[in-house]
């Protein structure tokens, strides 16, 4: 594969509706997760590590947050003359409403797709935690000349997977038939939300499905062509989340736990790149107690934490204690506070003495620059 052969696009607020209160001030792409990173940072990271260095985000709503963390692209190397990162925010095609689908966005961002002048384009969901081979799953596309390829994954069971494509193959990895279920179950093969076009074909069938007032690439394109066109399935074997839900986002970060999936997913062969921020070591105090948890650097610990995902700069003072939680950046834990099943947004400051407790099936969220 010649990487200036392949571009990609990332839609920026896919499955925005499904986290709730989350994407309020931000997009789906721009939501921090694991300690530092935001989930757009695997889907711009997996592009790099395949040399695909002209990428496209395509924004519809709350992008402030998105474009203060991508800046230039520079930390993931696509601060470049020639491609690099382009942001392309929401482009009114029928009348004062946003699109509505994937179809419609393509359809706005067709300057972009006629500009790249690449062979190939690779389509990302902004809402997939993976550490994807793509650079694989193209030449597995150039080898089988295919029309499309979906990458899909397989033993993920997804409890709510609206819009989510659930799809068979045969021997020879071709797609015979797609469903979209209420549900997904572990035995069935599921779209990763990647998926790889021909980009003269892309063009045509986006066309063509807007002319028709389709919106769903997966229901207006692939289902719906799945007998005359030529659609392979490429396998992920790796780790890899979706966030369907706020129960999805929950257990994706604690999986962090795992010591496998972390293997996986922060593979040294192909990185996973984050914009940086310079901080000292985590300061652990002397009557701190930290057990199975995620830590990134810039705490400060003198409280007890378990089970936990904790981001940068988190302060937990002593006598705090912290279960089974994902306490995002600079957050402030004050004395003897208890937090169990609770997730808190940027800069949430607890009080002394206070209690917050949710349950295991639904963690408790507090939103950013509150204090209690």
């Amino acid at each position: 594969m010649r990487p200036s052969a392949v571009s990609g696009i990332i839609f920026a607020n896919s499955r925005d509706e499904a986290v709730g209160r989350m994407t309020n001030f931000r997009s789906m792409a721009s939501l921090p997760f694991g300690g530092r990173y935001r989930i757009i940072d695997f889907c711009l990271s997996n592009l790099v590590n395949a040399g695909i260095t002209n990428v496209g985000i395509i924004t519809k709503a709350n992008y402030r947050s998105l474009m203060d963390h991508i800046e230039s692209g520079a930390f993931w190397d696509l601060d470049r003359k020639r491609g690099g990162v382009h942001l392309l925010p929401p482009f009114n095609i029928s009348g004062a409403r946003r699109y509505h689908g994937y179809v419609e966005a393509l359809y706005g961002a067709m300057d972009f797709l006629n500009r790249c002048n690449s062979e190939y384009i690779v389509l990302c969901d902004g809402c997939v935690v993976a550490n994807a081979d793509i650079a694989s799953a193209v030449d597995f596309h150039i080898n089988k000349n295919a029309d499309i390829t979906v990458v899909y994954r397989t033993g993920e069971k997804v409890r709510k997977a609206k819009n989510m494509m659930a799809m068979t193959i045969d021997n020879d990895d071709r797609l015979v038939s797609v469903s979209f279920p209420s549900e997904i179950s572990s035995d069935e093969l599921s779209s990763l939300g990647i998926l790889i076009f021909k980009r003269d074909l892309l063009i045509e069938l986006v066309n063509n499905a807007y002319e028709n007032g389709g919106r769903n690439i997966d229901v207006d394109i692939i289902a719906d062509r799945v007998n005359d066109l030529k659609i392979y399935g490429f396998r992920h074997n790796g780790f890899s989340a979706i966030m369907t839900d706020m129960k999805a986002y929950t257990d994706a970060n604690m999986s962090l736990l795992n010591k496998d999936v972390r293997t996986d997913l922060f593979n040294p062969k192909r990185r996973i790149m984050t914009k940086n921020r310079d901080d000292m070591p985590t300061r652990y105090g002397t009557r701190a107690d930290v057990k199975n948890s995620f830590v990134a650097d810039g705490c400060v610990i003198d409280g007890e934490v378990s089970g936990s995902i904790l981001f940068r700069g988190v302060t937990v003072k002593k006598g705090a204690v912290i279960k089974n939680s994902i306490i995002m950046q600079d957050c402030i834990i004050g004395e003897n506070a208890v937090l169990n099943d609770v997730i808190c947004d940027k800069s949430v400051t607890v009080s002394n003495n206070t209690m917050i407790k949710g349950t295991f099936d639904s963690a408790l969220y507090i939103e950013k620059n509150q204090e209690l």
